[in-house]
This record gives structure tokens, sequence and C-alpha cells, in this order.
């Protein structure tokens, strides 16, 4: 069956991003009205009224839905997103914006405001939260005897480094005033709605945005082995040090932990996770591929490596006629160059490597992005390649293998066409590689 690689591939991920949109899944959580409202199934008390922090890169797309579904019952409101995330401000709400992906001045603020509404949320009324990836910068408000400088510097060598979400956000909740289950034992409503778009594999609610109303299985020590693990300390800002130092010395309180009594008033429910990007993805294909698979979250590791991988698992996956895999996941860059680029313009260059090297087989288009619409440093999501790819770059004038040691991915894809451009998502659950065998 004949399709053209691009269109199709495009198709489909304009089918994930949409099953995820923030507005769509919160619209689908919140139903009923007036006294027979419900959230994720749980009706609200009939006299209760509602107020919304809606933090993250979808905090705007969240926070729409939610003002039209709550009507009357909205009691006001707080949007915390990043800069060009809130083209459409939900009425009725407070927007913020803050740094991401390194925080800035305005997230300490928006940590300390919403700290601040969350205490002073009458007891009868619901505390909805609706959280998405990039609520850990845009939120990241010091500990005690913490600044703001300190988290920045902390970020900055997280993000160098090879560390995973879960340890970023293991050592980020140790450094918070807001994060690991901080802002629902700070909050003083009764119950307190959560609502959450998963950018994290496995879907951990202590791990997405850190968990501001989760308890955080975690301790100071567990920060500070990140820190020996990635060989951080000389790095990080000596306050940081002495601060989880004197964490693990027992001088300053631990996180809430699990069976913390102030986060039974918690309802937890994860409304869009990557699955149902790839789910959706996988249906847009329909009768255009012979087969379609789903090859779950295996995206983990340095980029450059799982590029190559997937383009091996590719032509491994023999039979007549055209196939299509999907992967999710969130992979990581050790940064050794000066270039400009992102996990999934990384990734995908190391495939059109791995597709140059071996002609000869079937032919294979892969596209990877980052579901919120950015990847990286750039305005682009992600990059789609194909066996030409490389061979395009060197007939102008550049060198491929020279790029990816520079980490400089940008620059081959824009030289090739190709970019992939979404602008922002309304939604991030991790990165997505929709790869085509034909």
């Amino acid at each position: 069956m004949e399709v053209e690689p691009r269109a199709l591939l495009d198709d489909c991920l304009s089918a994930a991003l949409e099953a995820v949109n923030g507005e769509r899944v919160v619209r689908r959580a919140i139903t009923g009205e007036g006294d027979s409202l419900a959230i994720a199934g749980e009706r609200l008390p009939a006299a209760a009224g509602v107020f919304v922090m809606a933090v993250g890169k979808a905090g705007s797309a969240m926070a729409r839905a939610a003002v039209s579904a709550l009507g009357s019952r909205l009691s006001g409101g707080i949007v915390v997103t990043r800069d060009g995330h809130a083209a459409q401000s939900p009425p009725g709400l407070d927007v913020l914006h803050a740094g991401h992906p390194l925080p800035d001045e305005r997230s300490a603020a928006a940590g300390a405001a919403l700290l601040d509404a969350a205490a002073r949320v009458p007891s009868g009324d619901v505390l909805l939260v609706l959280l998405s990836g990039g609520a850990s910068a845009l939120t990241s408000c010091p500990a005690a005897g913490l600044e703001m400088d300190d988290l920045v510097a902390t970020t900055d060598a997280l993000l160098a480094c090879p560390a995973d979400i879960e340890e970023i956000n293991c050592l980020r909740k140790h450094l918070s005033a807001i994060a690991g289950g901080r802002l629902a034992r700070a909050a003083s409503a009764g119950t307190i709605h959560l609502l959450a778009i998963s950018d994290v594999c496995g879907d951990r609610l202590d791990v997405i945005g850190s968990g501001p109303c989760s308890a955080d299985p975690s301790r100071y020590v567990d920060a500070q082995r990140v820190v020996a693990s990635h060989g951080l300390a000389a790095r990080l800002p000596g306050r940081v040090i002495r601060h989880l130092e004197s964490g693990v010395r027992g001088d300053l309180p631990e996180s809430p932990k699990p069976g913390d009594p102030l986060l039974a008033r918690v309802r937890a429910t994860v409304v869009a996770r990557n699955a149902d990007a790839r789910r959706a993805a996988l249906a847009a294909a329909g009768g255009r591929v012979r087969r379609a698979l789903d090859l779950g979250e295996i995206l983990q590791g340095e980029a450059r490596q799982v590029g190559r991988r997937l383009v091996a698992l590719a032509r491994s996956t023999g039979g007549p006629g055209s196939r299509l895999l999907v992967a999710g996941g969130e992979t990581v860059v050790t940064l050794r160059g000066a270039g400009r680029g992102g996990r999934s313009q990384e990734l995908a260059l190391s495939a059109a490597l791995a597709l140059d090297a071996e002609r000869g087989g079937p032919l294979v288009h892969l596209l990877a992005v980052g579901t919120d619409g950015s990847d990286g440093s750039t305005d682009a999501a992600g990059a789609c390649v194909g066996r030409h790819s490389v061979a395009t770059a060197r007939a102008r004038g550049l060198a491929p293998r020279e790029l990816l040691d520079d980490n400089d991915s940008h620059r081959f894809h824009a030289a090739t066409d190709g970019l992939v451009h979404t602008g922002p998502t309304g939604t991030n659950v991790m990165d997505l590689a929709l790869v085509l065998v034909s």
C-alpha cells in the first residue's frame, strides 16, 4: 500500500496530540452541572466553591476547560505557565508566567502565590489542581535558607548531565517550599482534587511536576545520592550542599510521606498519559499501513543511542508491506558541545546517521517530537528524517557526524527541511517517536 511518509507521520502525530490535549481531557473529567457537578466521578458538596490552580505547560488549556465546566461554582484561581503558552487566557483567573526550563524570580513569586492562595481557600470549598509537565521549574520556590540563584544553578547542572526526570525531581523536591506534597499540606480546603497530565514514565504522581500534592517517598539522603552519582557536588552552590547535609542529619523536616493524614484530602487522577497518545497515533494509521505496533515507553537513556536502536529495531520487524512503530518516553542528552538542539532532534540526527550507514533494506522514516511542542532550546518540537537526510546535509556543506558531536542537531534539521513545528500544544506527555517502515 503506497503512503507518503511525511504526510502519514504528520497525521499520526496530530491525532496523538489531540487525544491528550489538556482542554479535551479536563472537559471529560469534569461532568454534570450545578448541584450534580463531579470531578473524576466524585460529586462535589452542593454549597462548595471551587478554586482552580493550573500549573504547567498545559495549564492554560486545562484551565479553560475547568472554567467552562465549573460555571458559577468557580470561586477564583491562578494559572502558572511558560512564556508563550497562554495565548487564550481563561477568563476569571490570574495568569502568571515564569521561566522554563531554567526557573527565574517569577518562578519563586508564582510558587509563593500558590502557597498563599492555597492557605486562604475556605475549609468548606474545593481546591482543584490541574498539573502538567514544567510545573517544577515554573513554581521553583526556594526552601527556607536557600535563594533563587541556588535553584537556577542546580537546575542548570541537572539539565547538563544524564540524570533522568525521577532523579531531577528527587533533588528539586528537597530544595523546594512547594514540591513534594507541600502545596497540599499548606492548603486549607477540605477537599483537593488533582487532575494530572503525566510527563513521566510510569505516570507516578509523586514525580509529575515534582508532586506538589502527593506524598514523597524519597528522603534527603536520596537527593544526596543523586548529587553523588552524577558528580554534581562541585557544580552546586555551597548552600545547596549544606541544605542537603542538614536534612540528612535531621535538622530539617522531611517532605510529607505516604500515610500523612493531611494528604488524605487529595483525590488524584491522571487524565492523560503517553500511552493515550501512542494509542491515538496507531489508530490514525488505520488501513494506511499493513501493521501498527506499540513499542511502549522505550525512549530512555542517551538520545543518540536510542536513535540508532530504533533504526535497528525497525529493520528487524520483517514481513511484507508497510508498518508503523510508535514509541514513547523521555531520553536524555549529555551536553558535550556548544550547538543547539534537543532530545528529539538529537535522536533523529543519530537515526539519520544510522540510516545512511546501511542504505540497503527497507525504507525507513522517523519522526521524533516533544509533545509539548518544544524541544530543547529551539522553537521546534522535533524533527523528521529519512534515508537521504544525511546526503542532503552533506550536499549543503554540512558534516553531520561533527554536528552530532557538537550537540548541533537543530542546524542539521534546518538544512534538510526536517524540523517539525507545532507551537505550544496544550499538553505534555513526554516524547514520541513514530517510525514508518515501507
